[in-house]
């Protein structure tokens, strides 16, 4: 007896099965392959948050901030503001916004501060003031896969600026000679 061309139809639901499976497993490992992407995703975040607290302080004339929790990979703005709408001074009794939390597989790794102290621990403040100044600042992010995926968030003291820069960026070294 001769048997018809083409496929039955457990033929073709074993195909599927396979197929998907592959296409389940492909999409699953395609996360590991793009840790540069999400580790500068999240720098971009980060960069993002400081130029809106930047803005807020030039646009409303008090002093913005952004706090850094290391510990716990977070990060949130704190209003010149108390609970009550009230202005304060006192770092303290400020409202933060809500903290952001760094995304998966990225790590917050450290602080730089222009007295070239790096702070891997512990909470940070980076404050803007009015007319947009800041100080020296490094933030540096990272990805669990590895030091090669290591982006640099800088921020000039002199504008408040910001920008992003691949790979670990260190502070310039001062001589005599540059005065």
């Amino acid at each position: 007896m001769r048997r018809d061309a083409g496929f039955t139809l457990i033929e073709i639901a074993v195909v599927l099965v396979i197929l998907s499976m592959l296409i389940g497993t492909t999409i699953t490992n395609m996360r590991g392959l793009l840790p540069s992407a999400a580790t500068e995703s999240a720098a971009r975040e980060i960069l993002g948050t400081m130029d809106f607290a930047r803005t807020q302080a030039v646009a409303r004339g008090y002093s913005y901030a952004v706090r850094f929790d290391l510990d716990e990979q977070r990060y949130a703005i704190a209003t010149p503001f108390d609970e009550y709408d009230n202005f304060t001074e006192d770092e303290t009794r400020s409202t933060l916004l809500p903290w952001h939390a760094m995304p998966e597989g990225t790590v917050l790794e450290g602080l730089l501060d222009a007295t070239g102290q790096r702070r891997e621990r512990g909470t940070w403040t980076l404050s803007f003031h009015p007319s947009g100044e800041s100080r020296d600042f490094w933030a540096y992010i990272g990805h669990v896969a590895g030091e090669s995926h290591l982006v640099t968030v800088r921020v000039l003291g002199l504008n408040g600026l910001a920008t992003l820069i691949q790979g670990e960026s260190l502070p310039p070294v001062v001589t005599e000679n540059d005065f």
